[in-house]
């Protein structure tokens, strides 16, 4: 049990030091996105950053038709 419980433990430091899932590194607008929410006071994780970051350059990328430079 002891053994199954640290190997977990591993598993969560990996995740909260690799942030997104699928390996994806945080781009600018993820970035941007946590430290604006920081700057006021609340703690956006990374997750929620990726999931806006990706909102908003699908929206972007709607209405311009091409998506943000720089943004995966």
């Amino acid at each position: 049990m002891s053994d199954n419980r640290n190997n977990n433990q591993g598993t969560n430091a990996q995740m909260s030091q690799g942030g997104q899932q699928g390996g994806e590194k945080a781009d600018w607008l993820d970035k941007g996105i946590e430290d604006a929410g920081k700057h006021e006071g609340v703690n956006v994780s990374q997750q929620n950053a990726d999931k806006a970051g990706d909102f908003a350059n699908k929206e972007f990328e709607k209405k311009e038709g091409f998506g943000l430079p720089g943004v995966h």
